[in-house]
């Protein structure tokens, strides 16, 4: 992808060192929390087991995998947005929000 001329972008050297020197660093800013690890999320789940085709399996895993996250994961996503259809009136998580619209293309 070409960002040269998009706005935002450094579009010579002398831009990029020019944006470079002008970055400060604060060691007094809060640093944010990290995102729970896999093991924070798995503590208080209780396993149920679903039985599935081979080639269903191995679409799971590979969908997983492109996604960076477990099976199990993935699995518990599909059914909170299957459930979520269900209750029209409630509103959808943030992070479901915020993969979405960073998804779509910005228009001119």
């Amino acid at each position: 992808m070409n960002n040269e001329h998009e706005p935002g972008y450094p579009r010579s050297a002398a831009d990029a060192e020019q944006f470079l020197n002008g970055l400060t660093f604060d060691d007094t800013a809060s640093v944010p929390s990290l995102p729970p690890t896999t093991d924070e999320i798995e503590r208080g789940m209780v396993t149920t087991s679903v039985k599935l085709p081979q080639d269903m399996r191995d679409r799971l895993r590979d969908a997983a995998a492109a996604h960076c996250v477990t099976p199990s994961m993935l699995i518990r996503q599909y059914i909170e947005l299957g459930l979520s259809g269900e209750q029209p009136e409630r509103m959808i998580p943030l992070s479901d929000a915020i993969r979405v619209l960073s998804s779509l293309r910005p228009t001119a």
